[in-house]
C-alpha cells in the first residue's frame, strides 16, 4: 500500500465501534455521569459486563466480598476506575471484530495486557496517573492492529516485529507500511474523541527515544507524563517478548532512570511482579495466554546474552588483532617493495657530481616520485638534461616517469637533434598512455665548450635564466607530451655564458610557508617567493646553494605534499 494512503486517510477507513459502544465510551467520558445510566448502558451488552464483573472480581482488584452487579462494581470501584475498564473493554472488543486471518490476536492483546499492568505499577512508583496508565498501556499499540487490518496480506510479518525492540520495530513498520502504529492509532484516538492524555499517550509514546524529548521531559505535564509512562511500559513488554532480552533490559533501566529517576532494583521488582499480574488480568478480560515466562527466566537469558556478547566480543577483538597482525606483516612486506623501488627509481637518475656545472635533487613527498631528472654526457662532450613531472602521484606516477627519462635517455644517443628527440617521445608516449597521464617536461642540450644552450619546453613550468642584469622565463611552446601526437617541438637558444639556469617543479611553488613570523603564514610560496630565494642564493657554488634551498624548504615550508625537483646549471 503507498505512502499516500496513510497520508490522505480517511476517519471512514478506521475500525470503528459499533453504535451502541461508541455511544457507551462517550458517555464514560462526560464529567456528570449518572451512575444509574452508565450501569445501564453497560447492562445492554452481556458480554461486556461479564469482563467487567470479571475483573472486579479478580486478584487484580482484591475486594473481600463478591461484586455481583455493576452498580456494585461502581460503588466499590469509584468513577474513574470504572469510566477506565469501560473505555478500554469497549475498544478492546472493536477491534477484537476485525478478522484478520493468521494474526495471532491472542498474543497480540497479551502484550497489550503486559504494557497496561506495568503502566500501572510505574504510576504507583512516579506518582503518575495510575487510573489511566493501565487503559493508555492496554491501548498504545492498537494502531498495529488497525495496520495488519487494512493490509492482512502482510501479517505473517507480525512475529518479526513483536521479537525485535520498540525502536527497531517501529523502523520496520515504517519500512513495511510507510507509516508506524502510533501515528495511526492517534487517529483512531482522536476519531473516538478520546481524552487527550490517551491521544498523547497513543501517539507520543515512542518519542521518547529521542535524547531531545527526554531532556524536555522535566518539564512535562500529567500528559506527557503519561506518555513517558507508556513508553517505559513498551520496554517492559520487549523485556519478556524480543529476542534481545539484555538490550531491552539496559534500555529500559537508562530510560526508567532519566524519565522517571527510578533505579535498576526497582525496575526489576517491577519486571517481576509481571507475569503473575498478566495472567491474572487476562483471564479476568477473557484472553487466552500461554504459560508466563518467570523474570528469573527472563535474567538468566539475558546474562546469557551479555556472556555471549562478551565472549563474541573477546573473539572479534582476537579476530582483529590477528588481523592487524597480517596487515602488519602485509605493510612491511609493501615497505620494502616501495624501499626496492625507490632505490631503482633513484638509480635513473644521475650521480649528482658527474658535472661541476650541473647538480640537481630531488625530495619525493612519498616513497615514489612522480618528478624526474636527467643529465649525461653526448659522445661529443654535448651535455643532455631533462627535466620534468608526471600527472598524479604514486606508483602510476612513477612507471611514467621511468618510461620518459628511458626515452629521453635512449634517443639522445641516437638522434642529433633535440627538436626530434621530443617529437618522438611525444608521440610514443601518446600510443601508449592510460587513464588521460601526460608529462610536463623540459628538456635541452648545453655545449660546455660555446656555452651554447638549447631547449624545448613543453607544458611545464616557465625555466628561469638569470642574467647579471635580468630574469628570463621561458615559456612553453607546446601542451605537454602524451596529449597531442604529432606536435612540432622548436628549440630555443640561449647563451649560459656567465649565466644560470633553474629547472624546477610545481612542488616548490605550490608548497605552504609555515614561518609563524611572516604575515602569509598557510600561503603558497610562489613563482616570486621562490625566484626571490634564487637571487638570495645565486651567488653560491652551485653545491653550496642546493644545500641551502634545501634547508629553506625544511625551514619555511609545511610537510610536503608534493614532490620537489630542481635543477641548476651554471654558465659561469
Amino acid at each position: 500500500m503507498a505512502a499516500a494512503f496513510y497520508r490522505d486517510i480517511e476517519p471512514e477507513n478506521l475500525p470503528m465501534p459499533d453504535k451502541q459502544i461508541m455511544r457507551l465510551i462517550q458517555y464514560t467520558l462526560n464529567d456528570d455521569v449518572d451512575i444509574d445510566t452508565l450501569t445501564q448502558l453497560i447492562t445492554m451488552n452481556p458480554a461486556l459486563t461479564a469482563q467487567l464483573l470479571g475483573v472486579v472480581n479478580s486478584a487484580f482488584f482484591g475486594f473481600r466480598q463478591s461484586i455481583k452487579t455493576i452498580s456494585d462494581a461502581v460503588i466499590v470501584m469509584g468513577m474513574d476506575h470504572l469510566r477506565n475498564l469501560v473505555l478500554c473493554f469497549a475498544v478492546k472488543e472493536a477491534l477484537s471484530n476485525q478478522k484478520i486471518p493468521g494474526f495471532d490476536i491472542n498474543a497480540f492483546w497479551e502484550d497489550s495486557v503486559r504494557r497496561g499492568v506495568a503502566a500501572q505499577q510505574l504510576g504507583y512508583l512516579v506518582n503518575g496517573p495510575t487510573e489511566e496508565a493501565f487503559t493508555a498501556g492496554m491501548l498504545q499499540d492498537i494502531g498495529l492492529l488497525a495496520l495488519f487490518s487494512m493490509e492482512p496480506e502482510k501479517v505473517d510479518r507480525w512475529p518479526l516485529l513483536r521479537s525485535n525492540l520498540p525502536i527497531k520495530r517501529r523502523e520496520m513498520e515504517e519500512e513495511l507500511f510507510h507509516t508506524t502504529h502510533d501515528s495511526i492509532g492517534e487517529l483512531l484516538a482522536k476519531k473516538w474523541n478520546l481524552p487527550k492524555s490517551y491521544t498523547m499517550a497513543i501517539g507520543s509514546h515512542h518519542l521518547f527515544f529521542s535524547k531531545r524529548e527526554t531532556r524536555r521531559f522535566g518539564k512535562a505535564n500529567k500528559h506527557s507524563t503519561l506518555a513517558g509512562m507508556a513508553h517505559l511500559a513498551d520496554l517492559c513488554n520487549a523485556t519478556y517478548t524480543c529476542h534481545d532480552k539484555s538490550s531491552a533490559l539496559i534500555s529500559l533501566k537508562q530510560k526508567a532512570k532519566m524519565l522517571f529517576g527510578l533505579e535498576g532494583n526497582k525496575v526489576e521488582s517491577l519486571l517481576s511482579l509481571l507475569p503473575g499480574q498478566v495472567k491474572e488480568t487476562s483471564s479476568a478480560l477473557e484472553i487466552a495466554v500461554g504459560p508466563q515466562l518467570e523474570f528469573n527466566i527472563v535474567m538468566e537469558q539475558a546474562n546469557r546474552k551479555l556472556v555471549d556478547d562478551n565472549i563474541s566480543y573477546q573473539e572479534l577483538t582476537w579476530q582483529l588483532q590477528k588481523t592487524l597482525k597480517q596487515r602488519d606483516g602485509y605493510a612491511s612486506k609493501l615497505e620494502m617493495e616501495l624501499d626496492v623501488a625507490r632505490e631503482i627509481q633513484q638509480s635513473l637518475q644521475p650521480d649528482i657530481g658527474l658535472h661541476k656545472k650541473v647538480g640537481a635533487f630531488n625530495i619525493p613527498a612519498y616513497h615514489l616520485s612522480g618528478d624526474f631528472y636527467d643529465y649525461f654526457p653526448r659522445e661529443d662532450g654535448t651535455i643532455c638534461f631533462c627535466l620534468g613531472d608526471v600527472s598524479g602521484k604514486g606508483t602510476s606516477a612513477a612507471l611514467l616517469m621511468a618510461k620518459a627519462i628511458s626515452l629521453f635517455r635512449c634517443l639522445c644517443k641516437v638522434v642529433d637533434d633535440i627538436g626530434q628527440i621530443i617529437y618522438l617521445m611525444n608521440n610514443e608516449l601518446c600510443e601508449t598512455a592510460v587513464r588521460g597521464m601526460f608529462v610536463t617536461f623540459v628538456g635541452g642540450w648545453l655545449n660546455p665548450e660555446t656555452q651554447a644552450l638549447k631547449l624545448i619546453n613543453v607544458g611545464h613550468l616557465p625555466p628561469f635564466l638569470v642574467t647579471q642584469d635580468k630574469i628570463i622565463n621561458i615559456l612553453p611552446t607546446a601542451p605537454p607530451l602524451g596529449v597531442l601526437p604529432e606536435a612540432m617541438h622548436p628549440a630555443k637558444e640561449f647563451s649560459l655564458l656567465n649565466n644560470r639556469l633553474y629547472l624546477y617543479t610545481d612542488g616548490f611553488t605550490e608548497g605552504r610557508l609555515k614561518n609563524a613570523d611572516t604575515r602569509e603564514l598557510g600561503k603558497e610560496l610562489g613563482l616570486k617567493g621562490f625566484l626571490r630565494w634564487l637571487v638570495q642564493s645565486g651567488k653560491m657554488p652551485i653545491d653550496e646553494q642546493m644545500d641551502w634551498i634545501k634547508d629553506q624548504c625544511k625551514q619555511r615550508l609545511a610537510p610536503q605534499s608534493d614532490d620537489l625537483t630542481l635543477m641548476i646549471l651554471s654558465g659561469e
